[in-house]
């Protein structure tokens, strides 16, 4: 694992022969029964819970994400991370071809390419900030692009603002799983204020 950008970590996490596999699991569970959207901001792609995965997910949030995250993001995770929503995205002309400015409804985020062949859809990050400051103004330093790569995974907080680039050709698939704190949700307060982590300081 390395830090690519300020608290955005890559790791390399599946050989391409698992990502095949893994691909080729979730497109037979999706030929059996109809696919449910996986979010509000996409149109393609497919809720992974109700076609079987989530003790996988729960395992890989539980064992795996959970223990890099309290260190390496420990604002975030540091109270635990107990629940997940987990989901396949996918990006092509006939699909999803890009996705704006937003944050995810998560403490932390991991976002695993899982394939295809593909040239765009790149992760663009653009600071990370508070719920006060996030449609702040992102400064040049804060951007750093990301270019996919099957077995790559990135983790980040889901306060860290992003976009994905238009797709220019082919078919990129991405496993994202969302990691939230019940703990850290409860103690948040109702009023807007700067937490010490806001990049707008």
């Amino acid at each position: 694992m390395r830090e690519v950008h300020p608290r955005v970590y890559v790791l390399r996490m599946l050989r391409p022969e698992a990502c095949r596999r893994l691909l080729a699991g979730i497109d037979e569970r999706r030929a059996l029964a109809p696919a449910v959207p996986p979010n509000s901001m996409h149109d393609h792609g497919a809720l992974l819970g109700p076609l079987g995965f989530d003790d996988l997910l729960a395992d890989l949030r539980e064992h795996w994400i959970a223990p890099l995250a309290a260190r390496l993001l420990p604002e975030f995770a540091g109270r635990g991370l107990d629940t997940h929503h987990g989901y396949l995205v996918e990006y092509a002309h006939d699909r999803d071809e890009e996705l704006g400015f937003h944050v995810d409804d998560s403490e932390v985020t991991l976002n695993l390419c899982l394939g295809d062949r593909f040239e765009g859809a790149e992760l663009t990050m653009l600071g990370l900030r508070c719920d006060l400051h996030r449609q702040s103004p992102v400064r040049r330093e804060e951007m750093f692009e990301h270019v996919h790569e099957p077995g790559l995974a990135v983790l980040h907080a889901g306060r860290h603002r992003h976009r994905v680039e238009p797709i220019v050709r082919g078919s990129r698939r991405n496993l994202i799983l969302w990691c939230r704190s019940s703990a850290l949700r409860a103690a948040a307060s109702g009023a807007l204020t700067c937490t010490p982590w806001c990049d707008a300081r």
